[in-house]
């Protein structure tokens, strides 16, 4: 008995010792912080994705957020170093927060398209002609260009509510990625926003809009009458599972990296290898 007390008390105090270790390695982990968006681009450039042939980084620890804002502050307040984000999207919350600005140095290309219900093929044809007009006669190119001056004031679109017995249109989105889709009061506004506003008033539908975290718009659509998802959706193998795609309308988008003001890590990059080289070195 005197033997197998030993033997136990020894036990217990390797266990507490491989604890220890476990919680000092916990306290103790050194990786740089990196925010994103959770279910967007940034988080997959992070982490690593090979539908969008991303290698992601071993020494990066990826922290998601609701927002690009929300991550943008976290980093001023010295929770994480760096965020990454869709250029137009890390612009508008860098100005938005303050304190912080983008290098302009693409780390991927991408293009925007509009997710339809797989099972309305006469739908996904309509809104692919609206795009074409809107294309032809330079009405999309002007909403795109209007949120990039500050002067501009966009009409807001109600919610509306959702009525099976009416002609709608039903657009699943996330109201988090200004200037694509964004909340003002109780309004909607953004350049996704006017463009699925022009495709309805085009198709004589009622726009209804359907708010809900960016995992779930493309995963939504077809159920509960959902029709379209846009929330600057990067068109990827995997999401076309869920939804066919649209034609594309915005084919400028590109991650990047948002920095503190003062931060000079960067300063020296030209290219995106530069970026990714310091991104490994960190």
């Amino acid at each position: 008995m005197k033997k197998f007390g030993k033997i136990m008390v020894i036990v217990l105090a390797l266990a507490t010792l491989v604890g220890a270790c476990f919680a000092f390695a916990a306290c103790n982990d050194n990786s740089v912080k990196i925010g994103a968006q959770q279910g967007t681009t940034g988080l997959f450039y992070l982490q690593g994705n090979a539908d969008m042939n991303f290698s992601g980084y071993s020494n990066i620890s990826a922290k998601s957020y609701d927002s690009i804002g929300q991550a943008v502050q976290d980093m001023i307040n010295g929770n994480i170093s760096y965020v990454v984000g869709d250029v137009e999207v890390a612009k508008a919350a860098a100005a938005d927060v303050g304190g912080a600005h983008i290098i302009d140095i693409p780390l991927s290309t991408e293009q925007y398209a509009i997710g339809v219900d797989k099972a309305q093929p006469e739908l996904l044809a309509d809104i692919n002609e609206v795009l074409a007009e809107m294309k032809a006669d330079g009405s999309l190119a002007e909403i795109i260009a209007n949120y990039d001056n500050e002067d501009y004031e966009p009409v807001g679109v109600p919610a509306g509510v959702q009525d099976s017995s009416k002609n709608q249109l039903v657009l699943a989105t996330n109201a988090e990625f200004a200037p694509f889709e964004s909340k003002q009061g109780e309004l909607f506004v953004g350049i996704d926003i006017e463009i699925a506003k022009r495709i309805a008033d085009e198709l004589g539908m009622e726009l209804v809009i359907k708010d809900m975290e960016f995992d779930s718009v493309v995963t939504s659509v077809g159920k509960n009458g959902i029709d379209i998802a846009l929330a600057g959706l990067t068109v990827t193998e995997s999401r076309k599972v869920s939804v066919t795609f649209s034609d594309s309308y915005y084919d400028g988008s590109y991650q990047v990296i948002i920095v503190k003001d003062g931060d000079t890590t960067f300063d020296g990059c030209t290219t995106k290898e530069d970026v990714e080289n310091i991104l490994k070195s960190l």
